[in-house]
């Protein structure tokens, strides 16, 4: 008989759930979320990038995004500007206070990966980071959704 809830399933969302759990806990202070931060971290490695393009980062709906967005311009961590080559698009960048808060939280970041990669070896978290990939590229494939599985 075949497993009603496959491990893989099951063990997915329990680290979904945690480190959003754990990254909602260290930016409520903040007035931010676990969303908030992924777009900053997008952002700042990817500088003048467009809204949609964070929107197929972080696998979210184009209305949350454009919210969770709006929340960055509100507390000045993030600009918006009318894209030049296409006025219905925007580019988002990062500013000053947005590249010093997400440094600061670079820590935080840090130590929830050290956490759950705790006794990994080099070769174990290569191959780790490789099924996951491959899970989430299939994923994406199989919904024929645009998102950018690639990291």
């Amino acid at each position: 008989m075949k497993e009603a809830h496959h491990p893989i399933l099951r063990l997915n969302a329990i680290l979904h759930r945690r480190t959003h759990m754990y990254f909602d806990r260290q930016l409520k202070p903040h007035g931010l979320s676990f969303t908030h931060f992924r777009m900053l971290a997008y952002l700042a490695h990817n500088e003048g990038t467009r809204q949609e393009d964070v929107r197929a980062f972080i696998d979210a709906d184009k209305g949350g995004v454009a919210h969770s967005i709006k929340r960055l311009v509100e507390k000045g961590y993030v600009a918006r500007e009318r894209d030049l080559e296409d006025k219905r698009a925007y580019t988002i960048r990062l500013t000053d206070e947005g590249r010093a808060f997400f440094e600061e939280f670079a820590s935080v970041m840090q130590e929830w990966t050290d956490q759950m990669v705790a006794g990994f070896s080099a070769e174990e978290l290569e191959l780790a980071e490789g099924f996951l990939q491959r899970m989430a590229d299939n994923a994406c494939a199989f919904l024929d959704d645009e998102c950018e599985a690639s990291s």
